[in-house]
């Protein structure tokens, strides 16, 4: 094994070897840290974004749902992009890199978030709430792929076994039980239909300041993009 390969990301090889079925391992692990881990360091970010969209708790449960699909689909291409490519997985994972552009795409986000609230005229309506609906949702799958690609100690492993297998069908099964593991995690749903609910009461009970909400969550969006970014480029 190539000793340029993060110890930590050993230790989760390891414990994944660990099991008798790679498969059960990868599986158990992805539901572990999707009621832990993934869970915490996504929420922070689709939270404000559904509390801008102030749709109500079935819109923000459905749009996490959407984000949740769009993480086990890009899971599933970097499995099998990782069984593809084999040894050049394993020369070096550009965490610093990878955070950066992470943090980059979450601030492009907040800012189409930012004028789709201007185009959309939402006041409350249902119709202008349905016209909104669609770009929700291509955000909220732009957020689930861009979370998929922030460095993931679990998820290196899994692509790391997936690259040494050198298997397309394996890296991609293996990725995929990784991301439903994840999506098995009821704290998605909880949080993200909770940020809807709050905010669509905030907006019957304030409608005059509802704008202002939507602006506002734009902007901590854009912060937490930033964030990710200075924290990768430094």
């Amino acid at each position: 094994m190539n000793q340029t390969v993060n110890p930590e990301i050993m230790i989760h090889l390891r414990l994944l070897e660990g099991f008798e079925s790679i498969s059960l391992g990868v599986l158990i692990m992805g539901i572990f840290y999707g009621l832990t881990l993934c869970s915490f360091s996504c929420l922070p970010i689709i939270g404000p974004y559904i509390f801008g969209v102030q749709g109500g708790f079935k819109q923000g449960f459905s749009a996490t749902a959407v984000f949740v699909a769009a993480k086990v689909v890009t899971y599933t291409l970097l499995g099998a992009i990782s069984g593809s490519l084999g040894s050049v997985v394993l020369e070096k994972i550009p965490a610093d890199q990878l955070l950066a552009g992470s943090g980059i795409l979450i601030i492009l986000v907040g800012l189409l978030a930012w004028q789709r609230r201007n185009s959309c005229h939402m006041n409350g309506g249902n119709e202008d709430m349905a016209a909104c609906r669609p770009h929700t949702k291509r955000h909220m799958a732009t957020l689930g792929f861009v979370t998929s690609l922030m460095p993931c100690l679990p998820l290196s492993a899994i692509l790391l076994y997936s690259a040494t297998s050198q298997s397309i069908l394996t890296g991609a099964s293996l990725a995929f039980l990784f991301g439903i593991g994840t999506a098995f995690s009821p704290l998605y749903y909880i949080g993200g239909g909770s940020a809807g609910w709050i905010s669509k009461k905030i907006r019957e009970a304030i409608p005059r300041h509802q704008g202002m909400l939507q602006k506002l969550s734009s902007i901590v969006l854009m912060m937490m993009g930033a964030k990710l970014f200075f924290l990768g480029s430094s």
